[in-house]
């Protein structure tokens, strides 16, 4: 469910002003209540599994999502094989024409919408713009920071492209790219979904296996319950259940 383009205006903007002209935390109420109205009060989190360029699988075999980066697909021999592979999802760096093929096969598309620091908000907005644009229906967008991300910077992204982008239902917190804390963080600022790999088990972060994306069902569960929404699971058919425990 998408929000009407007219109802993110009244949440984005008033008396004149533009997105640009609110502060940070103007922003992040209005993303919120964007994110409330079109999805409730709820963020989701999804098993899912990767097709790598040389064919083989990272992630469960039961996994309810089966994606792959655009970037992989001329090694894996083009959109069609990736999809009898199983693939029903694309990750794209940009809005592309193999973004649209894929969107047209029936695979949900998600963007990445590339940000660093110090950049305007009108050089972000003409990004989100491009997005907002495209000629098929784009799934989710997910910020993707160059560098290391800053906090307040992540944020006021985030709120950009949740008010932005009215025709893209869901925003992505990357937990590998932020850190599980500025992921949960995105939540406030109009986040829904958190993407990283979901496991039955995970190692300590330690050493080596400290910057480990990894999160169990149950810590995914904890950080948006943490950031005051109530914690589901997407399955494979699209829909979410709620997570109790």
């Amino acid at each position: 469910m998408s929000l009407d383009p007219h109802v993110t205006a009244e949440l984005a903007v008033e008396a004149g002003q533009s997105l640009a002209d609110l502060d940070l935390f103007a922003l992040g109420r209005r993303a919120a209540a964007a994110r409330d109205q079109a999805l409730g009060r709820r963020g989701s989190f999804v098993r899912a599994r990767q097709l790598l360029a040389d064919g083989s699988w990272r992630g469960p075999r039961d996994a309810a999502e089966s994606y792959v980066e655009e970037a992989d697909l001329e090694a894996l021999g083009g959109l069609d094989r990736a999809r009898r592979a199983g693939v029903n999802a694309l990750m794209a760096p940009r809005v592309s024409a193999a973004a649209r093929a894929a969107a047209e096969a029936g695979l949900r598309v998600a963007v990445r919408v590339p940000f660093a620091l110090d950049e305007s908000d009108a050089v972000r907005l003409a990004r989100l713009a491009e997005i907002d644009a495209a000629s098929f229906p784009v799934w989710g967008a997910l910020p993707a920071p160059s560098g290391e991300p800053y906090g307040l910077d992540t944020l006021r992204l985030f709120a950009l492209c949740r008010l932005s982008l009215p025709r893209v239902p869901h925003l992505l917190a990357d937990v590998g790219a932020l850190g599980p804390r500025l992921a949960q963080m995105a939540f406030g600022f109009g986040a829904d979904e958190l993407f990283a790999p979901i496991v039955a088990e995970r190692a300590l972060r330690l050493g080596a296996n400290a910057h480990n994306p990894s999160l169990t069902r149950k810590e995914a569960a904890t950080l948006i319950r943490g950031a005051g929404l109530a914690p589901a699971e997407r399955l494979s058919d699209g829909s979410v259940e709620e997570v109790t425990s």
